[in-house]
């Protein structure tokens, strides 16, 4: 027995970095691009993660480690080039964007939130969360490709996403939680009146601000993976689905998690940085909202996708369905 020379051929639906010969060929253009910097590897790159939506390495530098991140399209580069250049203490030194080929090359920004027990990281993650809704473009969000997800265009697609038992069954749901969430649709209504009536306006949006998707370090608590950047939304769609993440029974065992009164804190950080302390109910009551927004946005995402894998694909929509039905009944 022998190991054949010939490299089979990728599997259907294969993405760039699935397909042979690929690592030494990014390695080479890397190397390329670091070089054209004044920069130069230390060491190899360590594989971090491969799957369908992308793929990452940690990247040694001799001021630290990087971190080559390449999605499939050029919008998650363009954006994180655009957040660099307008909002450059917000997020970790960008070493590099490549939209034509998808890649960004990122300095390392310090620990994953969650793993952080000091309370000011959290609350300056969330006031910092706030900077990006006030101070981002939404014009040249919009321009580098970041869809729009106004409150009425959130509530039309979470309505009608509830609206719809058979996708909802589809995605894998027990027929207990089609039934709640469909009930919940009269509460839905109810808090898109009272959002809109307090007045916050539509404003850039993270997409996907949980505590693993910010860190603390040298610039304090910064913001990266902008995949689900949108160039509007309501501010409590992000807020609401860092403190779902955060504040879940589940996640009990997180360092900051010991601390008392740790929900009124992160509450009040991000609404005082809104100038609205006195929304913390409705902010509460936002909580569902925040998650079937994300099931709404990733139902339309991947709905009808295909990846390499026959009849599989990414389930980000059931999670976040079943946290809203945890949500939906912590409020009953």
């Amino acid at each position: 027995m022998a190991w054949s020379p010939v490299l089979p051929e990728p599997v259907p639906g294969a993405r760039p970095w699935q397909r042979p010969g690929w690592p030494a060929r990014t390695l080479a253009w890397l190397d390329t691009e670091l070089a054209a910097c004044g920069q130069v590897r230390s060491g190899p790159p360590t594989f971090i993660s491969m799957h369908d939506l992308n793929t990452v390495w940690e990247v040694p530098l001799a001021t630290g480690p990087a971190f080559l991140k390449i999605s499939e399209g050029g919008r998650e580069a363009a954006v994180t080039a655009e957040v660099a250049r307008t909002l450059p203490d917000l997020a970790p030194p960008l070493l590099g964007a490549w939209p034509e080929v998808g890649a960004q090359l990122v300095a390392s920004g310090g620990q994953l939130l969650d793993g952080v027990p000091d309370l000011e990281a959290w609350t300056q993650a969330l006031t910092r969360l706030a900077d990006v809704q006030r101070r981002a473009d939404p014009v040249a969000l919009a321009a580098a490709g970041c869809s729009a997800w106004p409150l009425n265009r959130t509530g039309e697609a979470v309505l009608d996403l509830l609206g719809d038992a058979a996708t909802l069954r589809g995605w894998g749901l027990p027929a207990a939680e089609v039934d709640a969430l469909r009930g919940a649709r009269p509460r839905v209504r109810a808090l898109l009146r009272d959002l809109a009536a307090h007045g916050l306006p539509d404003r850039p949006a993270h997409g996907d601000a949980h505590p693993r998707n910010a860190l603390r370090g040298a610039r304090g608590s910064v913001w990266f993976d902008w995949s689900e950047a949108a160039s509007a939304a309501h501010p409590f769609m992000d807020a609401g689905w860092f403190l779902a993440f955060a504040l879940h029974p589940q996640r009990g065992g997180l360092p900051v998690r010991s601390l008392a009164g740790l929900d009124t804190a992160l509450a009040g950080a991000f609404l005082g940085s809104w100038g609205c302390p006195d929304a913390t109910p409705l902010l509460w009551r936002a909580l569902p909202l925040a998650l079937l927004h994300r099931a709404a946005a990733y139902d339309r995402q991947f709905r009808d996708w295909a990846g390499t894998v026959p009849g599989w694909r990414p389930l980000y929509t059931r999670f976040a369905l079943r946290q809203a039905v945890g949500e939906l009944s912590r409020l009953d």
